[in-house]
């Protein structure tokens, strides 16, 4: 297990809080039910939590420390998945709050080589859409899943690339992914017009399924059948 954790909510918490447990919804009528509270050692998982958490306040994530022994979330009774990425550990004592998460690196999934201090400028052809089109923005994201898609859905025939890269000018949300499927922007996704310079590259990311990928490339195929664009 890693030595960091998150826990994603919309509750404005300070260094020192303790966030305490409850028993979860999904545990309906369960005897074997108890009450814990939710934690991950992976950021992404506490992103889309925090973005859809309840609540009309900002998503936060924070790091946090657990006080006593966790455990898998689908080990407890009564426990229901989700259909997207969640918290995935749980604690049945409470969790100090360290900080908060305010700084995030950005990532571009791809299958082009690259060096620190290239750019990465609008101008190429998409790898989505049925109509091969130039597109004008470059896209990235905060999360290494949403990156890991770029990397093996992306053209080409090398391999799946994870840059980390800042933006040189103004940015804005992805309007293909906020607010058509989940509220907000849980996979942190955005796009520019102005260049992202790589400053490094992720090395040991991980990757989806093969069954995984296959399912999605066929989703995209459909769409493409189907005329379906990219709002670019």
């Amino acid at each position: 297990m890693a030595n960091s954790y998150y826990h994603g909510t919309r509750t404005a918490l300070s260094p020192g809080d303790l966030i305490a447990t409850t028993t979860p919804p999904a545990a309906g009528d369960h005897s074997g039910a108890s009450a814990y509270v939710l934690l991950t050692p992976n950021i992404d998982e506490a992103i889309w939590s925090a973005e859809l958490a309840a609540g009309g306040t900002p998503p936060r994530v924070y790091m946090v420390e657990p006080l006593g022994a966790i455990a898998r979330v689908s080990e407890q009774p009564g426990y229901n998945a989700p259909r997207h990425p969640s918290m995935s550990w749980c604690s049945q004592e409470r969790l100090r709050v360290r900080g908060e998460v305010i700084e995030w690196l950005h990532y571009h999934g791809t299958r082009v080589d690259l060096r620190p201090g290239d750019l990465l400028k609008p101008g190429h052809v998409s790898n989505f859409g049925a109509i091969a089109r130039t597109a004008n923005h470059v896209y990235f994201t905060r999360t290494l899943d949403a990156a890991a898609w770029g990397a093996e859905l992306a053209a080409g025939e090398g391999h799946g690339r994870i840059y980390i890269v800042e933006p040189t000018g103004p940015i804005e949300d992805d309007p293909n992914l906020t607010d058509k499927k989940f509220r907000g922007n849980p996979t942190k996704s955005f796009r520019s017009r102005e260049p992202l310079r790589v400053t490094g590259e992720i090395t040991d990311w991980p990757g989806h399924p093969p069954q995984a990928i296959q399912s999605m490339k066929d989703r995209v195929a459909r769409a493409n059948q189907l005329g379906v664009e990219a709002d670019d």
